[in-house]
């Protein structure tokens, strides 16, 4: 999922659960014009970061507690903004029950996810 460090869903992805978040990026990004990206550690790799850099974006993701480094690196802050995409799964799982969305096929759950975001982000206006 694409998110804006304000709350706002640009984007989403759905892949079966067999496939490595980092082959859905180029998908993710599409028409993406954020140059900057916060990602977790499903993303820390530096084949990725380079293409990514070829591409205009510069990709920032916490490294592993034990890499040299990462003190340094996972500074509090840019955690704390990186945790805004965990909160927008939170929210549409207790306000939407999106894990369990009981449709028959891909075009029903791709219409169910995209009824729920849309949901999210108009609620996300009349919040903000």
């Amino acid at each position: 999922m694409l998110v804006t460090l304000s709350g706002y869903i640009l984007n989403y992805v759905v892949t079966s659960a067999s496939v490595h978040d980092i082959r859905a990026v180029d998908d993710l990004l599409e028409n993406c014009r954020q140059p900057y990206i916060l990602a977790d550690l499903g993303y820390l790799s530096r084949d990725l970061k380079d293409h990514l850099v070829q591409k205009g974006y510069h990709l920032w993701t916490p490294l592993r507690q034990k890499m040299e480094g990462s003190k340094q690196h996972n500074h509090w802050k840019l955690m704390a903004m990186r945790r805004t995409i965990e909160t927008r799964f939170s929210e549409l799982c207790s306000l939407f029950d999106i894990e369990h969305t009981l449709t028959r096929g891909l075009t029903g759950l791709q219409l169910s996810i995209e009824q729920m975001i849309l949901a999210y982000n108009l609620r996300y206006f009349e919040i903000n």
